[in-house]
Order: structure tokens, then sequence, then C-alpha cells
């Protein structure tokens, strides 16, 4: 058959077109070369009884297929293939939905063909070509059929961005009918009344209550326009932005907390709305207190189901009336009582910006616990609320100039709780349990493992001992820790001399180094090792890894364990750390509950890395419990305050937290003879070492630690079976002192004395 001639163009510019393309065409494909990974649409022609196809890679956007070698440009010497059997022509104006990725399509023609063009048993007259689509030029069934291929596949990041798609779709609609059954389960109409409850914190006793537990008068207001008018756009600027936007979830919101919690490894945002904050506070019950992606679930649910029925302006003004916003106050009426002594009426820009900021953390960032923090927050509001166009940049600047006046009686109250230190790092581990969002939102009863006397005694010790020993050592802080090893309760918690001048929890927040107390790992993993307590190691200086080592100060030859650990003689540590290897003294430190950063070098050894006091004394309750770990925790239940047939019975509230439960109990994590081994080791510091101070005739155990330039004095020890205490000194600034480890034994001693008698 005699092929179509090609159309004549009717144009000057389609005669240039059709000339362009003609030349492009004519392709000399054997002396075609390309760079190195280009990418470019192939054509694989492989004739009948050829062993491998033939490649063309086609760079032109026009082709003719055939057995003329005068008329196409790609020629097969096959009688089933006509003169002119086939064209391809690239459409650079259709790219697809994904036409960045990809390469404008080809499309195939056949040119009335004798034989034709076949997709399987399927004869087409034309067809766009997508990558690995093959055709026959003729029937499949002839054995002289050419075979032929297009591959043009998609970039690596297409093909992720293409099955990225699917995956959200696949999700979206699971996520979708997951709402959909859990629609039905609950209704939003009515509303459920006002169960309003503050965080009550109470002693191990069940009957001291941590915090004066004052009860309010709860005001709601009828009307949004009732509230200051800088409140809700405060609030929205911190909470939602896009309240007015979206539809109970926030999208966008969604996302962006999804990319900041997987590039910082851990929950850092919950993209929770307004909505949802109101649908997990009113409808705890149903939506639950598991920090979970059911839970998630669940929350989405109700605040779709709250924005259908509910108007916007309606959801906000219960949300204003019914948050909480610390120490008992829900609602921002209660809270501009509490904290400013006003009605939200009245709230100016920056008040209004002030108690808004607080909403991430009202127990801690409230202008009487914490006025710096609160007006940091206060700032970074106005800041939103410039941006989002809410104030003007001039009122914004006036706000931030103007001071926020605290509410004298609220100071008075809040600053009468006993422990306040203990009673400060109840609300971190309640964050820890329950997720952060959910920990702030109140309405708990909290029973603590907090002993009364035993947290005056510490008080009382740690700052008549700072106050008198640190007139003259130059130190003027410090941190004690008590835990009860077989249950690793904390008993007494103290983070500093004067809560009211200094809020900063150094017992659970300071990170300092502890000097020769760090020494306990190597030793506990050289006995692990097999090396035995007897075994001797060289008092002579040692150079390791270019640094400098003096040698023992007693001037021994060589010394073994026993000396060594009650003289705290740094270079026996040091080889012994050697022998074992650096990593395997920070796996055996984070074996016993060390979490922060551990450094492998030989200052390791010595104590250079920093930790807490809190988890520093955690490790050696190990010791104390025969090798047995569990895990120090203040917190023995949490009590949900809106499920209680009586409040003042805490029998009657549903449990939500019990740590005798929830928590792993009775963790094996030494042999017991390597721990009863190191116990006797440690009760030779206390017998005849660096801490004899510490001596109270029970059997103790302990270990002292100082830095370079006594910079930081420590002594943790502990009786056998007992409780153990960590005491640390020195100042905030890691100003150097004129103290010893010695000291922190002595306040170790005097104190411990007064608690086991």
């Amino acid at each position: 058959m005699t092929p179509t001639p090609p159309r004549q163009p009717k144009t000057l510019l389609g005669a240039i077109t059709q000339a362009v393309q003609t030349v492009q065409a004519k392709v000399n494909f054997s002396q075609l070369k390309l760079k190195p990974n280009a990418r470019v649409p192939e054509l694989w022609v492989q004739d009948a009884g050829a062993d491998k196809a033939d490649i063309y890679p086609l760079l032109g956007d026009r082709y003719l297929l055939g057995r003329s070698s005068q008329s196409c440009d790609i020629v097969i010497r096959n009688p089933v293939v006509s003169q002119v059997h086939l064209s391809l022509m690239r459409d650079s104006s259709k790219p697809g939905i994904l036409g960045y990725f990809f390469h404008p399509p080809f499309f195939l023609k056949d040119e009335n063909s004798t034989n034709g063009i076949f997709r399987g048993k399927r004869r087409v007259r034309t067809a766009r070509l997508k990558h690995g689509a093959v055709y026959t030029l003729g029937p499949v069934e002839l054995a002289a059929a050419v075979r032929i291929k297009y591959i043009d596949p998609p970039p690596w990041y297409a093909r992720v961005f293409q099955y990225g798609m699917y995956g959200v779709g696949g999700v979206t609609a699971l996520a979708v009918l997951g709402v959909l059954i859990e629609w039905q389960k609950f209704s939003v109409r009515p509303l459920p009344a006002s169960v309003q409850g503050p965080i009550v914190v109470y002693a191990r006793d069940e009957q001291t209550l941590l915090s004066p537990n004052v009860n309010r008068t709860h005001t709601e207001f009828k009307d949004l326009k009732e509230f200051s008018p800088y409140l809700p756009k405060a609030v929205m600027a911190s909470e939602d932005s896009r309240f007015y936007w979206h539809f109970g979830v926030d999208p966008i919101g969604t996302l962006r907390a999804l990319v900041t919690n997987i590039r910082g490894g851990e929950i850092r945002e919950g993209g929770s709305t307004l909505t949802q904050q109101l649908a997990r506070s009113l409808f705890r019950d149903y939506v639950g207190t598991q920090d979970s992606a059911a839970r998630k679930l669940r929350e989405a649910a109700v605040a779709l189901k709250l924005e259908t029925i509910y108007s916007k302006d309606f959801l906000l003004l219960t949300y204003l009336n019914r948050v909480y916003l610390g120490n008992g106050a829900y609602g921002f009426e209660d809270a501009a009582q509490l904290y400013l002594g006003k009605s939200a009426r009245d709230l100016t820009l920056s008040e209004a910006a002030t108690l808004a900021g607080i909403l991430p953390g009202p127990n801690s960032f409230n202008p009487v616990r914490n006025y710096e923090k609160a007006i940091d927050l206060r700032d970074r509001v106005l800041n939103r609320m410039v941006e989002m166009g809410m104030v003007s940049q001039e009122d914004a600047q006036k706000a931030r100039r103007s001071r926020v006046q605290v509410n004298p009686k609220a100071r008075e109250q809040l600053e009468s709780s006993i422990a306040p230190y203990y009673y400060s790092y109840i609300f971190t581990e309640l964050q820890e349990l329950l997720g952060e969002q959910l920990a702030e939102e109140g309405n708990f009863v909290v029973e603590t493992a907090l002993d009364p006397k035993m947290q005056a005694t510490a008080e009382a010790s740690l700052r008549e001992g700072v106050a008198t020993i640190g007139a003259n050592a130059g130190f003027s802080q410090g941190a004690l820790v008590t835990i009860d090893a077989p249950t690793g309760e904390i008993r007494a918690l103290v983070g500093g001399t004067d809560y009211k001048q200094s809020q900063f929890n150094r017992a659970s927040q300071a990170i300092r180094q502890p000097g020769s107390t760090f020494k306990i790992f190597a030793y506990i993993a050289a006995l692990e090792q097999g090396i035995s307590p007897g075994t001797a190691f060289s008092c002579a200086p040692l150079n390791w890894e270019g640094q400098y080592f003096e040698g023992c100060r007693s001037g021994a030859g060589s010394l073994d364990f026993y000396p060594a650990v009650a003289q705290s003689e740094n270079v026996v540590a040091l080889r012994v750390g050697q022998q074992v290897g650096l990593n395997q003294v920070i796996k055996t430190a984070q074996r016993m509950g060390i979490q922060s950063k551990l450094v492998p070098n030989p200052g390791l050894v010595l104590g250079q890395s920093e930790v807490t006091p809190l988890e520093l004394t955690g490790a050696f309750s190990i010791l104390a419990n025969g090798g047995v770990s569990n895990r120090p925790h203040a917190i023995r239940r949490i009590l949900d305050g809106g499920d209680c047939q009586d409040r003042k019975n805490l029998k009657t509230c549903r449990e939500i937290y019990v740590a005798k439960q929830d928590l792993p109990q009775n963790q094996t994590v030494l042999r017991p003879e390597v721990a009863d081994t190191m116990t006797d080791l440690l009760r030779g510091v206390v017998q005849n070492g660096t801490g004899r101070a510490a001596a109270i005739g029970q059997g103790e155990a302990g270990k002292t630690g100082t830095t370079n330039d006594n910079v930081d004095l420590w002594f943790v020890g502990y009786i056998p079976g007992g409780l153990v205490t960590g005491i640390w000194l020195g100042n905030d600034k890691n100003v150097a002192t004129y103290g010893s480890s010695g000291q922190a034994a002595q306040i170790w001693g005097n104190y411990m004395g007064k608690i086991v008698r």
C-alpha cells in the first residue's frame, strides 16, 4: 500500500516547523552519542528471529518507521512491515498531570499499513505511548511479526511522588472511613455539662495536698462580645490561626506538626485545633486519655461533628469559657481574676496576649510562677498578631513595653504550697505519661510518692547546709533527691534552696558533670567481664588519646579496686575503663538509667559527660536494690477528677494510670553478685575513704565526686535494700568553689541520719 504523502503546510510558519522537524528526525542512530546518565525516550525494535532489540533514542519530535530507507527514519527490513508503516509524533501541548516530571508524550499512528499495528490481539490506529508499552507490527500470530517497545521511565523522585500520593490517598480514605464509623458512637447535642476541677496533687498519705485546693466560683460568659476584643484574637494567634478557615481539623497544621515531629525524632507539636482541644476536654470519656493514633482519630471525629452542629462563634465562646489555664482556673474569666485580679472583659492587649501565651503550659508558664517566661510567650503572641494583621505594629510595641501587674493574692496562694520543687516536677512527669496537651487540661487527681516529713527534712537540710557550709566554701545552690530503691518511688526532691527566688529545678533539670561518682560504671563493667576486684592496676601516670593523667595520690605502685574506689584514685579508674572499653562503660551507664548524652573519651570515666542529679541517683538505686531496677517515679496514680462518685473519696474515682501496673517492675539489670561486690567497694568509701562524713552506722555505701576547680560537689549514697539519696552542691553559673565532695557527704549524713532513725 502506498503511504499517505505528508500534508503540505499552508503557512510560512508551518513550512519552517516541518523543515525543522524533518532535520531533527533524520538522525544517524548508529553514530548518536548521549551524555552519561542522559534520560531520553527510547524505542526498542526487535525483528523476528533477532537475538536482541535495536535501540533508537527519540530526541526529535517526529519519526517515520517502515521498510523504505528513503522515506523512513527507522528502517525495518521485514516483508510484514509496510514501506511507511507508522509515525511517531511528540505532542508538547499534552504533558499530563505530572508534566513537570515526565517527557511530553509520543503518539503512535498507523499510516495505512497493510498488516496493521497490534496491542496484543487488538488492532490500534492511534495510541498514546506509555512506558513499557509493547506493540507488534502485524498480527501477533505471524511468526515474522516485528515487536516494538516504548521506554521512558519516570525519574525516581517522580515515582516517589506518585506512590506517595497513592499512600496519602489511601491513608486519607481510611481516616475518613474511621471518622464515619466513629461518628455514630457519640452525640454532641447537647454539650456535656461543665465539669470543672483542678489538678489536685496528694502526697502518699492521700490526705496532704501539695498545693491548696481553693474552691472558686466558675464564671462563663454568654456572648463572645463580653470578652475583651483582644482576647479571641490573641487565642487564635497563639493556638489556631486558621480557626475560621478549617472544618475542625486543620490539614496544614497537622502536616506541619507531622514534619516537625519527624525531623525532631519526637513529639514536639500536636497540630490540634481549638475545636479538637474542645473535643478532647468535653468528651474525655469517649476520646480517651492514651497518647495514640486511635485517640487522635476519635478526637478528629468529635471535632468534625462539633463543627457540623455548632457555629464557629459558639465553639470559640465555649473554648474561652472552659479551657484549663492552670491552678484550678477554667476559662479566661477565672484565669483573669486569679492571675491579674480583674475581669476578662477589661483585659488590655498586653494582658490578653499574656493569658493566651500560657495556654501550652499554664501550670508552668503563668505569670505568678514564671513571670519572665510568661512575658516572653506574650511577646511571641503579639508578634503573631502583627503578622496576621490583627493589631498594628505600633499597638504591639506599646503592649510589649507594658508591665503585667500580677495579682498579689495569687502569688501568696501559689507560694503557700508544700514541696514546690516536687510539685513542679509532678507536671513534667504528668506530661510524659499523658502527653503534653492532655496533661494541661486539668481535672485530674494525682497521688504521689511524696513523704511530707522526709521532704521537709530534705528542704531544711539542704537549705541549712548551703547557708552554713556554702558561705565559707563558695557555693550557693544545691539539689537533693531521695528514692526508695525497692519501688523506685521518689520520696523527696529539692531543686534549690529557695523556690520563691528561683523556680529552676536543679534536681531534674540541671545538667552537671558528676565527677568521680561516674566511676562506678567503669568498675561495674569490669566486674561484669569477670575482672576480680582484687586485680591490681598500676598507679603510674597514664597517657591516653593524647591526654596526660597523673599517677595515684597515695604514691603506691599499684592498687586493686578496694583502695582505689575508697580513695577515688583517677588513674586506676582510667585503666579499668581502658581495659573494659569506653563503649562498654557507656552501655553500662545507659542500662542503669543514664539518658543524657555520653561522649566516649577518657574523661568520661572521670565524669566529664553531664547528667542530672535525678538520673544519677536513679542509677545508684539499682545497686541499692541488688541489681534490680524500678524506674524512678513521683506519680503513683492518676485519677480522672471528672469521674468520681465522691471527690473527697479517691477510691470512687476512675483510675487512668497506676505505676505498679503500667511501669516495668523489678527488672534485673545487674547480676546480684556484681551489685553486692560494688556495694562492698562503696562501703569502703564511707568507712575509710573520701565519704567518711556520710557515716551514720546503717551499713551505708556511696561515692563522692568533684569536678575541676571544685565546680560540682557530689555525694550519692544508699542504705542497701532501702533509701538512696543523691546530693549536688555548686553554683548556677559553673563558678569554682572552695568546697569538696566531703561537704556533700556531710549534708548527706546529717539528712539521712534524721530520716532513717
